[in-house]
């Protein structure tokens, strides 16, 4: 399995919305992503969808080591 493949799995989650805001993601920003992009993607991928959808829409605060990936999310969602 591809790690594109890998990775489209699991941005298949438990909220529409979510699904949507990640797939798009992947087919802008993940052809040129930094192997630590991707890592951090991963790493966002592990937490639960309510904490992600908060962080999204900038109702949670957003660790540092993620703050271009939530920003570049937010780009996609709109």
């Amino acid at each position: 399995m591809s790690e594109l493949s890998r990775l489209k799995m699991r941005c298949r989650r438990g909220m529409k919305e979510l699904d949507v805001v990640f797939q798009h993601y992947l087919e802008t920003y993940y052809p040129s992503a930094s192997p630590e992009d991707i890592q951090h993607l991963d790493e966002l991928l592990d937490m639960q969808d309510p904490l992600l959808f908060g962080m999204v829409l900038g109702l949670d605060p957003v660790p540092n080591a993620y703050a271009s990936l939530i920003e570049q999310l937010r780009k996609a969602h709109d």
